[in-house]
């Protein structure tokens, strides 16, 4: 029997329910959402235009999201540094994604998984945005350049099929900054880069 509760713990870590050892329906359920996530989230085809690769970040929740929409985000830093320091599980920190300069893409977690890239944040009303939003952050600081077209068109790319997968708005009013939901907090990303990618969001969509 303690082999049992073992085991059903550790599935329960890997679903991201309490580990409480007890399999019952909050369990079942965060299976079935599991093996459901697993099949939306195939690796990017290879015709895909930038490469994407996928490195699991320690820094995420136990906890499942439905992700509403995305907060925008810079690193301050270099990409490789901000790849690094997302793999730190001493940094407390993580977005969904990280993109380079070049459009490269690293993906460190699920769209379910609650990735710690907001803080102390509101959004519509609610608070804790790391709930319900993703994370898509820039290598560098926006403030002092603007994004390139691969940068833009790599999370154009990062961003579409999401629409479609959790019926975000096409008003593209779900697409937010860090500056935003914490006022006074955060100065990211800069309002060219918000423009950059509203616009060639939208004329995507529209397309």
């Amino acid at each position: 029997m303690s082999e049992l509760k073992t085991l059903t713990r550790e599935i329960q870590n890997i679903v991201g329910v309490t580990p409480d050892g007890i399999y019952g329906p909050n369990t079942a359920k965060a299976i079935l959402r599991k093996l459901k996530d697993n099949q939306g989230d195939a690796p990017a085809k290879p015709d895909a235009s930038f490469q994407e690769v996928f490195k699991a970040t320690p820094n995420i929740s136990y906890s499942t999201i439905e992700p509403e929409g995305v907060i925008l985000h810079h690193s301050y830093g270099s990409y490789v540094g901000g790849v690094s320091w997302i793999l730190n599980d001493a940094s407390n920190v993580s977005y969904h994604v990280l993109i380079d300069t070049d459009g490269s893409r690293t993906v460190f977690a699920k769209d379910t998984q609650r990735a710690w890239h907001a803080g102390k944040s509101s959004f519509n009303g609610r608070t804790g945005c790391n709930s319900f939003m993703l994370g898509l952050a820039f290598s560098g600081d926006t403030a002092s350049r603007e994004l390139t077209k691969a940068e833009i068109d790599s999370a154009v790319e990062y961003l579409l099929p999401r629409f479609e997968r959790w019926g975000w708005p096409k008003d593209l009013s779900t697409i937010t900054t860090h500056k935003d939901v914490s006022p006074g907090r955060k100065v990211d990303v800069d309002s060219r880069a918000e423009k950059a990618i509203i616009d060639a969001l939208r004329s995507a969509l529209d397309a």
